[in-house]
């Protein structure tokens, strides 16, 4: 009896284990593009979120500067608007503490709706030299240390200015406040500066003018 042999069986069995190779290596293929497109979208979202965060961050930073200077202006306003009192500097100055007082409270209620802290070391400092600054500050219309705290105020104003402006910009996301908020407060610090310069120059004539003039 003659005996055959199943010459084709080798054949396909290095066609079969082809096949597979050829299945594997596209699995491990598309298994590499999975794995690196999840791995892409964890670092992608995490880029996004620290993006957010820092941005957040960077926006409490800048707020709690302001916070810092309008603690100062408080400390000042309270004192000149004591040894002033009964004139126009001192009207000037009590309506310029209530709604630098009001100011404050919008930014601590903006850093909480960043969930941040008003606190900070560099608000500690501030008010140790907001409290010097106030005990030198005010006058009489004679002196030149009211010009001084004056023409401080309408500086501090004007920063305080540019704050509002920028705010008008930001993100709504991070705050509940709309930008027409910032707008207003900004046309209030304009309101302020101009009365600020008013009672500043007024002083001019009586402080460099008067006298017999320059040898």
């Amino acid at each position: 009896m003659a005996v055959t042999h199943d010459v084709s069986t080798p054949a396909a069995a290095r066609s079969n284990r082809a096949d597979l190779t050829r299945a594997l290596g596209v699995a491990a293929v598309v298994g590499a593009g999975l794995a690196y497109g999840a791995a892409h979208h964890r670092r992608t979202a995490r880029q996004r979120a620290t993006t957010a965060d820092g941005r957040r961050n960077t926006l409490a930073t800048y707020l709690r500067e302001h916070l810092s200077g309008s603690d100062a202006a408080i400390l000042v306003l309270e004192r000149v608007r004591r040894s002033n009192a009964g004139t126009k500097e001192g009207s000037l100055f009590a309506s310029l503490y209530d709604q630098i007082q009001h100011e404050r409270d919008m930014l601590r209620t903006l850093l909480s709706e960043l969930g941040e802290s008003s606190l900070s070391p560099k608000r500690v400092a501030t008010k140790v030299t907001g409290s010097l600054l106030g005990a030198v500050a005010g006058g009489q219309r004679n002196d030149l240390s009211l010009f001084r705290t004056l023409e401080g105020l309408a500086i501090g104003v004007q920063g305080k200015r540019c704050m509002w402006r920028a705010l008008q910009s930001v993100d709504q996301g991070f705050m509940a406040a709309s930008p027409q908020r910032f707008v207003e407060l900004e046309v209030l610090a304009m309101r302020q500066w101009e009365a600020i310069e008013e009672r500043r120059l007024s002083l001019v004539p009586e402080l460099f003018s008067g006298g017999d003039g320059f040898d």
